[in-house]
């Protein structure tokens, strides 16, 4: 015979597992959508998504606007996360890029290491620009190559990234 209080903190924690497992895939979507990779951003969102939400829907107990709430809420916060990360990742590496310029010295060797083979890394360009769009072209292959420097400098799903997204 099971306790009468064992059932609502069995359910509570099944949705806390729940939410968790919801949050961390839409950060993994979040993530792969700024690594370019859209395509498994969205077999995420459209083949693990739908389960997790319905499970935690139904194990929180909530109503459907406040679990419509949540949820958004949750999205929009994990996206502004990556786009504020991408952000402060981009003034961080240009400064320790222009740094190395000035003074290649002044990277310690595992990150000149990493910065150098980067630099003899082919790139691949993350948007389609059409053919006869050569000042386009340029600048998206400047874009990629300064992006592949800082994903030598400091990798998107480094730990120090991830475990930030945890906090």
């Amino acid at each position: 015979m099971s306790h009468p209080q064992a059932q609502p903190t069995l359910r509570a924690d099944l949705a806390d597992a729940r939410w968790a497992e919801l949050e961390h895939w839409t950060l993994e979507a979040c993530i792969l959508r700024a690594e370019g990779r859209e395509q498994d951003a969205v077999r995420i969102l459209q083949d693990r998504m739908p389960a997790l939400i319905r499970d935690w829907s139904v194990q929180s107990r909530l109503s459907k606007p406040e679990i419509q709430t949540r949820l958004r809420r949750m999205m929009a916060e994990k996206q502004d996360f990556i786009t504020r990360g991408l952000a402060q990742r981009r003034l961080i590496t240009s400064a320790l890029l222009a740094e190395t310029q000035e003074n290649p010295a002044s990277l310690p060797p595992a990150l000149a290491r990493r910065a150098a083979s980067a630099a003899s890394t082919p790139v691949a360009l993350r948007r389609h620009i059409p053919l006869d769009d050569i000042p386009g072209m340029l600048d998206g292959l400047a874009e990629a190559e300064r992006e592949a420097r800082r994903e030598a400098l400091w990798p998107l799903r480094s730990p120090a990234t991830l475990a930030a997204a945890a906090l």
